[in-house]
């Protein structure tokens, strides 16, 4: 499962490196690139709530085949496009297949495990998801410094509907309970009188949350990083694409080590300390870029990514098992409102009163998302599933 998301997901970020060379060939400006980033976030936002919901009650399995074919029909769309308006059709389509890909993941991940292992859990589902992020914008670059931008997408929409048919002809497996939700591993079923209800509170807090660190990934690492560095400091795709791919294995290191903090110590230990970490990794963008400080950036930002599934961790720990799948669809719903928002405000910003102003706007942020966190959620550590 942890190999199909992040191979999926890489295929659907394969755009993120490749935003310059639309804008080059489509003659796109900066706001019309930020667009095809809101138009994916559109695309989840649709698919969040529904996808929460079949995550509960579905196979992860068919689910997981159903937006592998998502994926290689947004991508083939990019990639026979001639105008802008495929281009941001093709993001649709991707950015449905990726509320489908996380819905299935989290649900999966995060029932799979006791509430014990719960973190590491998901830590290993959001290290394949932003490892994928990464990597497949470094994988895009390297490959279209050697052909061009659409042969990679048209790659991809292979790679896509490989894994598609791969999942569907694997045997079925013993990998849910009832009409489809992952079974907790050491952990009963509660009854009715045992369910806690998240509290209000809680909730709004973790949706800040979300709503943060999406408005963030939407607007710095997938649009304003690789346009700083192609305008700004003059590369090219492939060393915007090798210097994400540096992101990506940071990703994968800071995202395994919170999860393992967040079980073995405190959930907020790991949260409140990762979007503060994160806001500094913003924050050195406002600063006249320099190749290091721009690889720099990269590095930690991806190194204190971690904050969505500690989040989602905390979702879990006060989440009836039986409903993860709705909270969690709830919970994307609410961060991509920020993926939506966070490309077309700052992008504006960005061309309107310059880059300083609109690094510092996400940098605080972050900072008030933590400074809520902190403040204000419980200590879920060890609270029973």
């Amino acid at each position: 499962m942890s190999l199909a998301v992040l191979t999926l997901t890489a295929v659907a970020f394969f755009r993120v490196a490749l935003l310059p060379e639309f804008g080059s060939e489509l003659a796109m400006s900066t706001f019309q690139l930020g667009l095809v980033t809101t138009v994916f976030a559109i695309g989840r936002l649709i698919a969040d709530l529904p996808g929460g919901h079949f995550a509960d009650r579905f196979r992860a399995r068919s689910l997981m085949a159903l937006s592998a074919l998502g994926v290689a029909v947004g991508s083939l769309a990019i990639g026979l496009s001639v105008t802008s308006m495929l281009v941001y059709v093709g993001s649709f389509f991707l950015g449905v297949s990726s509320s489908t890909t996380n819905a299935t993941g989290m649900t999966f991940f995060s029932n799979v495990a006791g509430s014990s292992h719960r973190g590491t859990s998901m830590a290993v589902f959001s290290a394949a998801l932003l490892g994928g992020q990464a990597l497949g914008p470094a994988a895009a670059g390297l490959l279209s410094s050697a052909t061009d931008w659409r042969f990679v997408m048209i790659t991809g929409a292979v790679i896509a509907a490989a894994v598609a048919l791969v999942l569907t002809l694997l045997r079925p497996q013993a990998d849910s309970t009832g009409k489809g939700r992952p079974s907790p591993k050491g952990a009963e079923r509660p009854s009715m009188s045992e369910v806690r209800e998240p509290d209000l509170r809680s909730l709004l807090v973790l949706h800040c949350v979300s709503f943060a660190m999406f408005l963030t990934l939407g607007s710095v690492p997938q649009t304003l990083v690789p346009i700083i560095g192609a305008d700004e400091l003059g590369l090219g795709t492939a060393a915007i694409g090798l210097a994400l791919g540096v992101g990506g294995l940071s990703r994968f290191v800071g995202t395994l080590v919170g999860g393992r903090l967040s079980d073995a110590l405190s959930r907020k230990a790991a949260l409140v300390p990762g979007l503060l970490v994160q806001a500094a990794g913003v924050a050195l963008l406002a600063f006249e870029p320099t190749v290091a400080t721009w690889v720099l950036a990269i590095v930690i930002m991806s190194l204190a990514s971690f904050a969505v599934p500690v989040a989602a961790t905390i979702l879990g720990d006060i989440s009836d098992p039986s409903a993860v799948g709705k909270q969690l669809g709830r919970f994307r719903f609410v961060g991509d409102i920020g993926l939506v928002v966070g490309p077309l405000i700052v992008t504006a910003m960005f061309e309107g009163v310059g880059r300083p102003f609109a690094i510092m706007f996400v940098a605080g942020v972050l900072v008030i998302a933590g400074l809520l966190a902190w403040r204000f959620l419980p200590e879920t550590a060890g609270m029973a599933s």
